[in-house]
């Protein structure tokens, strides 16, 4: 009799695990998002009038952030994975008295992440989602003055509020609302299997 207890339980809990697990558990992704990186890593804001020098610096030009990534469902509610990033951007100032203008410098960043998604609704073609992820980057920063390439390693973050995936089959869509690495909106296609 404790036997066919167990062994009921068993069938029970597989038979009740089996309910959650997701149609599709693997995904690949890529997207695009805005260069809005630099809030992660502290750098000065653009803008600046450096009087010693009689020079302004003006805004940055950022390059779109783009994303390669992974994800493991092994729920219908959680997803692990992680990404990789790339993003650039470059500075122009300009001399107060003759208005002259020229390169100040340029980062390129490559960066990668874990990263985990929580899915608040799992319908089949509409699910909504928020996230997190934590990595390192390795930023390239070239400076035309004074001629000096640097080299270094920052954390990488990306918090995603609200993140929105469309799609019925393998094929998928998604939007995401966020603050990081990946920039305050990104978007892209992914392929389950």
């Amino acid at each position: 009799m404790k036997q066919l207890i167990i062994l009921l339980f068993a069938l029970f809990s597989l038979s009740a695990g089996a309910q959650d697990l997701p149609k599709y558990r693997h995904q690949i992704f890529i997207g695009i998002g805005t260069g809005a990186y630099r809030p992660w890593f502290g750098h000065e804001e653009p803008g600046m009038y450096d009087l010693s020098k009689n020079i302004y610096e003006e805004n940055s030009h950022d390059s779109p952030v783009l994303n390669l990534g992974y994800l493991y469902q092994p729920t219908s509610h959680w997803a692990f994975g992680g990404n990789l990033g790339l993003v650039g951007w470059h500075q122009k100032m300009k001399y107060i008295d003759s208005g002259a203008t020229y390169d100040k410098k340029g980062e390129t960043v490559l960066s990668a992440m874990f990263s985990t998604r929580y899915y608040w609704r799992t319908k089949d073609v509409v699910r909504t989602y928020s996230g997190a992820g934590l990595g390192l980057s390795y930023i390239w920063e070239e400076k035309y003055e004074p001629w000096a390439d640097t080299q270094k390693v920052m954390v990488a973050g990306q918090l995603t509020f609200l993140g929105i995936e469309v799609g019925k089959g393998h094929l998928v869509g998604f939007a995401e609302l966020g603050w990081g690495i990946k920039g305050w909106l990104h978007g892209g296609i992914g392929y389950r299997f």
